[in-house]
């Protein structure tokens, strides 16, 4: 199977690791990079076009690794939709793609018959969204997440005494946050993250814009001990019904399940008609990213098809 790479910063080099890792039978014929396309690997950068570089190397598989666009999700749009018109499947673990336009990609891949992938774009290597394709027969009718890991270390941090500057500056430090953490904290990334999710549970067709997010750069560090002192724990909950998509933090009670979830660890609450269901874990990381892809790839090359 052969595998081209729509950039390849961190989670691309760890996904080209795991695969040696792993010794499996997969060819990463090149790269797309910011000058161009590399081809073979650790070659020099060449000035072709997307739909070019599909043509002459002909991948079984495109896998998106590349910084996520949030005004108009290009060049990966396009390049998907390219990539499905050759027949070729597409894994990614870039978001906004699919934030900003997930029915008019996965329309496309199944009109070409080709299979789209994205594990990796919520919870990473946890199977927030394959474990959907597991449970057919339940009917789900809420979904409830803390879905962004420096939000969650921020408000742990709160939670145990300290101010939101404090917290912002250790998680910063500890390589939680980024320098500049903006599309984390205001809630932007946990909107991004649900609409996906929402879109895989519902069947829907939403995209970022039919989200109510607010962040966490306004809570009042008062209000925190205060909810201490009462035995509540401030979360960023990402909230999705069939009519509503809501990010926004709540004080939470110990008997939530959300409650525990503490650090940079993410957690999602399935409710279903039959039972509740719980998962957890790092939610981010490169190597934890590229399992996630590693996983749609296992699936893609076993023969069988990912749809939802």
């Amino acid at each position: 199977m052969k595998v081209l790479l729509l950039g390849y910063g961190n989670v691309g080099k760890a996904f080209v690791e795991l695969l040696r890792e792993n010794q499996l039978n997969v060819k990463v014929v090149g790269a797309f990079k910011r000058g161009g396309l590399v081809a073979p690997l650790g070659g020099e950068e060449k000035a072709v076009e997307i739909e070019k570089g599909l043509e002459q190397l002909s991948p079984d598989v495109l896998v998106d690794v590349s910084s996520p666009n949030y005004v108009n999700g290009e060049p990966s749009v396009s390049a998907y939709l390219e990539a499905f018109k050759r027949g070729i499947h597409v894994i990614t673990a870039n978001k906004a793609p699919l934030a900003l336009k997930f029915g008019e990609i996965l329309d496309e891949a199944r009109k070409r018959k080709a299979s789209l992938g994205f594990q990796a774009t919520v919870m990473s290597g946890v199977p927030s969204v394959n474990l959907r394709r597991v449970l057919p027969a339940l009917k789900v009718y809420e979904l409830r997440g803390i879905l962004n890991g420096t939000t969650n270390y921020i408000l742990s941090k709160m939670h145990d005494g300290l101010s939101f500057d404090q917290a912002l500056k250790e998680a910063q430090e500890q390589g939680f946050a980024e320098p500049d953490p903006t599309l984390d904290v205001n809630g932007f990334d946990s909107a991004a993250k649900l609409t996906i999710l929402a879109n895989v549970y519902f069947g829907c067709r939403k995209s970022i814009k039919d989200v109510r997010f607010s962040g966490i750069e306004h809570i009042d560090f008062s209000e925190v001990g205060r909810w201490r002192n009462e035995g509540l724990k401030p979360k960023l909950v990402a909230k999705a019904s069939r009519s509503e998509l809501r990010v926004s933090v709540e004080a939470l009670t110990r008997n939530d399940p959300l409650y525990h979830v503490d650090g940079v660890t993410n957690g999602l609450l399935i409710r279903t008609d039959i039972q509740d269901i719980f998962i957890s874990g790092p939610g981010a990381g490169p190597k934890r990213a590229a399992y996630g892809i590693l996983s749609d790839l296992l699936i893609i090359s076993s023969g069988q098809s990912i749809e939802f």
